[in-house]
């Protein structure tokens, strides 16, 4: 876990944005530079950013090893002052199927996605519901916090993904949730090693359960880190969402 206690002062979480894509991600803009991120993060004023490409199944590791591999010597090459972390955004797209699952890699940050469902291959509710959807993402990160797999979860419990599939209203999924399921999921993230992230897109799409989250996790003592899912250089900046996020937690 990078950040090893619950900080609660968002201006404060805002000095690390831990969910940046790099052009090498297919759904982020070619600006993704490293020089530009980079560049861009000092200008914001961040201490620490997290560089997180989408990497889905093991069969894609090779090229993203050797993206990282770029990353770290463009890094080693750099002076400057921002704390920069090579990471990824790896999928737990099954129940017990995890990208890195039985695979040893050298990455300093592992953000992981559980609820993409709209990319193929990944498992989808037994029934076409909102209830049957919570019930598999319980089970899905049950496994990733047994094997200590995850250093964060990405926009949690969020069911924006499933709002084109299924025509529903992103905030159908969250409000299935209810406060004693989502202190469960959250604890034992908490006692794998494993924080959750205030994710920009998902407070935008489902604020409610984003301010349950917090309050809870709050209540628990968990560890929350912010991110924005930068896939443009203009939402690198975190402080262009932190009055919203306020807005929404306080």
């Amino acid at each position: 876990m990078f950040l090893t206690q619950g900080i609660y002062d968002i201006d404060e979480l805002a000095h690390y944005n831990l969910h940046i894509h790099t052009c090498f991600s297919g759904c982020a803009k070619d600006e993704m530079t490293f020089e530009n991120i980079v560049k861009t993060a000092e200008n914001a004023g961040l201490e620490t950013i997290a560089l997180c490409d989408h990497i889905y199944r093991p069969d894609d590791l090779p090229d993203f090893i050797e993206n990282c591999k770029m990353l770290r010597m463009k890094r080693d090459e750099s002076d400057s002052r921002v704390k920069i972390l090579i990471g990824g955004e790896f999928s737990c797209y099954g129940t017990d199927q995890y990208t890195l699952k039985g695979i040893e890699l050298d990455t300093e940050y592992r953000l992981y996605a559980q609820n993409h469902f709209h990319v193929t291959g990944w498992q989808q509710g037994e029934e076409k519901t909102p209830e049957a959807y919570k019930e598999l993402t319980k089970k899905m990160l049950h496994n990733l916090f047994k094997d200590r797999a995850a250093d964060t979860v990405a926009h949690p419990l969020n069911g924006t993904y499933l709002r084109k599939m299924m025509g529903w209203d992103a905030d159908v999924l969250g409000n299935c949730w209810r406060d004693d399921e989502i202190a469960e999921i959250l604890k034992e993230g908490y006692e794998s090693g494993c924080a959750w992230e205030l994710n920009a897109a998902a407070f935008s799409s489902d604020p409610m359960l984003v301010k349950r989250i917090y309050n809870i996790g709050k209540e628990l003592g968990v560890v929350f880190t912010l991110g924005t899912d930068a896939h443009r250089l203009e939402s690198i900046d975190t402080k262009s969402f932190t009055d919203a996020l306020k807005r929404i937690l306080y």
